[in-house]
């Protein structure tokens, strides 16, 4: 059941491995490779926002896929598209 007061964040929408017909919401420049749950937490925490996360969920489109599996609800009024940039700049700005 879909949570209400806040923007859904699949790992999808960060994953530059993965194509925008797939799910993938942000540019492949900004998007980030294989990202995992906990760099988005991780990133999330160091922006300032509060999160619920939900990590045995799988992206309906891409339900085989076991390593983007999980998602988070950011909570805040936010497009998701910009929250997706953010959080994928800064899990680059951690990896170096």
């Amino acid at each position: 059941m879909k949570k209400k007061g806040g923007r859904i964040l699949w790992l999808v929408y960060l994953d530059s491995s993965v194509p925008r017909s797939r799910g993938r919401i942000i540019p492949r420049v900004q998007a980030v490779n294989r990202p995992t749950l906990q760099e988005v937490i991780q990133a999330l925490e160091r922006l300032g926002y509060r999160y619920q996360i939900f990590p045995d969920k799988k992206y309906p489109p891409l339900w085989f896929e076991e390593k983007l599996q999980g998602y988070v609800i950011v909570e805040t009024a936010e497009r998701i598209t910009a929250v997706a940039a953010k959080v994928a700049e800064e899990i680059k700005r951690r990896r170096g």
